[in-house]
């Protein structure tokens, strides 16, 4: 019902176009991505796909400029939707992977994040979307995906938490990594995505997972209007799951469904546009809702598992009842026999 609820407010608030506006296509991509998982064949999901690979095939969009106002974690997004759906037949695939990776620098880091100043910069934002889209589409090579692991590895705190860039901490303008909390998220999940060819420490994973644990506390707690950082809770429980931490996975995405606005949207604190529904934050609480539930037919409080084990008990508790009334029966007629004869 939630999920459903979600669903029904992204097809209802999506442009004709399949968009979600001009200078929005990372709501497009994680609103398309969540309307795919819940139904491949959605056609709020193909219009979505339709414009997205329209804009990455074109050279002229505005996030594609490197040299400019251009920004990885954009078509970063963007690619990863388009190739976690397998849509990739719609696009370009070796112009738009080569023009992405036009961003990676020889830090290892790719630029995007521009300051007050108009000055661009590496960020772990940018490089943890654009590794995971490369990574998606089998589109960087080993050497390049190690390089951008190393960078991201280089931004992280003595708390387990990462940086948006080597001098600030976070910018809460930022959308797609507006405070720490979503920043090590996104980061951890490009590092899981990365992990095939490049092994990462096991204790910076692990005192990142418990940065987030620790931050649960005082961020995905309700506020006074009732409304919490949902997004950060939403990509949380994407990254305590991509790990194997179920119960704290768990623990995130009820919080996320206590903050399910009546009109079936979600809404984030972290940002004053960002406090009723709106695309970007019901996408990712709908992609989190769907990978980190269990599915509909066992519901939310019991896994398949545990399933099976009430239907395997309650058959054996039937067989046992059965030879349990077929002794009594016996026991009976035994009885009954016994008293005949003497009779």
């Amino acid at each position: 019902m939630l999920i459903a609820r979600a669903l029904r407010w992204l097809a209802a608030n999506q442009s004709s176009d399949g968009s979600y506006g001009a200078f929005f296509e990372h709501e497009t991509a994680a609103a398309g991505y969540a309307l795919w998982l819940n139904d491949s064949g959605s056609s709020n999901a193909a219009r979505a796909y339709s414009v997205l690979s329209s804009e990455l095939n074109t050279s002229s969009s505005w996030f594609w400029l490197a040299s400019g106002y251009g920004e990885a974690d954009v078509p970063g997004a963007m690619l990863y939707s388009v190739a976690a759906s397998h849509h990739l037949n719609l696009i370009n695939l070796k112009s738009v992977n080569a023009t992405l990776l036009e961003f990676q620098q020889s830090d290892g880091g790719f630029k995007g994040y521009t300051d007050a100043q108009g000055s661009a910069y590496e960020s772990s934002v940018d490089t943890a979307l654009a590794l995971r889209a490369l990574v998606q589409a089998n589109a960087i090579n080993a050497s390049s995906r190690q390089q951008a692991a190393r960078f991201l590895l280089r931004l992280q705190d003595a708390d387990g938490s990462f940086n948006l860039t080597q001098t600030i901490v976070s910018d809460p303008i930022y959308s797609q990594g507006p405070e720490p909390v979503s920043i090590t998220a996104l980061v951890l999940l490009a590092l899981k995505d990365a992990s095939s060819s490049y092994n990462v420490n096991e204790v910076r994973v692990s005192n990142a997972l418990n940065f987030l644990s620790n931050a649960a506390s005082g961020n995905f707690t309700a506020s006074s209007d009732h409304k919490g950082h949902v997004y950060a809770a939403s990509l949380s429980a994407l990254a305590f799951n991509a790990f194997g931490r179920a119960s704290q996975a768990a623990a995130a995405v009820a919080f996320v469904s206590s903050n399910q606005n009546s009109d079936g949207g979600f809404g984030d604190i972290i940002q004053s546009h960002r406090h009723f529904s709106n695309p970007l934050d019901t996408a990712w609480a709908a992609i989190a809702l769907q990978v980190v539930q269990l599915g509909p037919l066992f519901g939310s409080f019991l896994s398949p598992i545990v399933f099976v084990g009430i239907i395997v008990a309650v058959g054996v508790v039937a067989v046992v009842g059965v030879v349990v009334v077929f002794l009594l029966a016996s026991r009976r007629a035994s009885k009954q026999t016994a008293a005949s004869g003497t009779a």
